[in-house]
């Protein structure tokens, strides 16, 4: 477990989540992220391999890619809210915070 410099500002639901807990905590904006990521690399992976004529191979290479991106987007910010990093009012209203 990594050192934390700055101290949560939001109350700490795990300290250090694991990461079935930190997925399942993905919300609509999480999810967003990852789709937003996923939907802007296919079409420029596509374009940036128009040139070589590798146009498919090269759109699918970006979709994954930024399927990634998107997901450790949204893992980071789902792990800094159980953490107490960003503004987690959801998860303490709905009582995650009491499910530790």
């Amino acid at each position: 477990m990594g050192v934390f410099i700055d101290e949560p500002k939001y109350p700490v639901i795990d300290k250090a989540p694991g990461f079935w807990k930190t997925v399942g905590n993905f919300n609509r904006n999480d999810y967003l992220w990852l789709a937003g990521y996923s939907a802007v690399a296919f079409p420029f992976g596509y374009v940036t391999g128009r040139s070589a004529k590798m146009a498919i191979p090269s759109a699918w290479a970006a979709l994954s890619i930024g399927a990634l991106g998107g997901f450790m987007m949204a893992y980071s910010h789902s792990s800094g809210r159980l953490m107490g990093m960003f503004s987690n009012d959801g998860e303490v209203e709905t009582g995650l915070a009491n499910k530790r």
